[in-house]
């Protein structure tokens, strides 16, 4: 059953989209990109290299790249994403449960990124990252079928491992196919999203529910 959106899913769809309609204006669309994407270069090569070229400090980006994104399309898939599954997780988890998870998700993202190109000076934007964390908490909370478990391996675990295996291979697939039909996509923070999702999932579910 399909829960009716929290304020956290409101909170973050609004933002996201107003930030995606202003960025739609060609005057704003440059200068809000460069203020707020993560560039992962500037963590290793630090901003002395570029001037005062950057107006956001370094340490801010991996959350201000997670509310931009490429075109009012990209905005808005992202957040019918969000607006399909995170209602059930908010639900489950909790609205601070939620925020925990989001954000913990777009700071695996960026950490993930900036390990896998630590001189790219490609902007890297999108809540992918962060929803990919939120997709992973809810694959892991509505299951299908019964998880299993593999010989000495519990079901939890199991079923934990099967999915990051697969959301590894899709996102695999999916930098290939990207260039030939005009797609950048940044696989490596939707794997570090996902990955933060599977590990906070059930201790976030336990803690909301600590005294219970």
């Amino acid at each position: 059953m399909q829960a009716a959106p929290g304020p956290f899913v409101k909170i973050v769809a609004a933002i996201n989209l107003l930030i995606a309609a202003l960025a739609f204006i060609p005057a704003l669309r440059e200068p809000i990109l460069v203020a707020g994407a993560l560039f992962p270069a500037r963590f290793t090569l630090g901003d002395g290299a570029f001037g005062n070229y950057f107006v956001l400090p370094v340490w801010l980006t991996p959350i201000s790249s997670a509310f931009l994104h490429a075109g009012i399309l990209h905005a808005g898939l992202n957040m019918v994403m969000l607006w399909l599954i995170g209602p059930n997780v908010e639900r489950v988890l909790g609205t601070r449960g939620i925020v925990i998870l989001y954000g913990v998700g777009l700071l695996a993202a960026a950490l993930f990124e900036c390990l896998a190109k630590p001189e790219s000076m490609i902007p890297v934007v999108g809540a992918s990252g962060a929803l990919s964390a939120v997709i992973a908490a809810h694959v892991q909370l509505f299951p299908r079928s019964q998880p299993k478990a593999m010989g000495p391996v519990p079901a939890r675990w199991a079923h934990a491992m099967k999915l990051m295996l697969g959301w590894v291979v899709f996102n695999l697939m999916m930098w290939f196919v990207g260039p030939d039909i005009g797609i950048s996509i940044a696989i490596w923070a939707h794997i570090g999203g996902f990955a933060a999702g599977l590990a906070l999932t059930w201790p976030l579910l336990h803690w909301r529910y600590r005294n219970a």
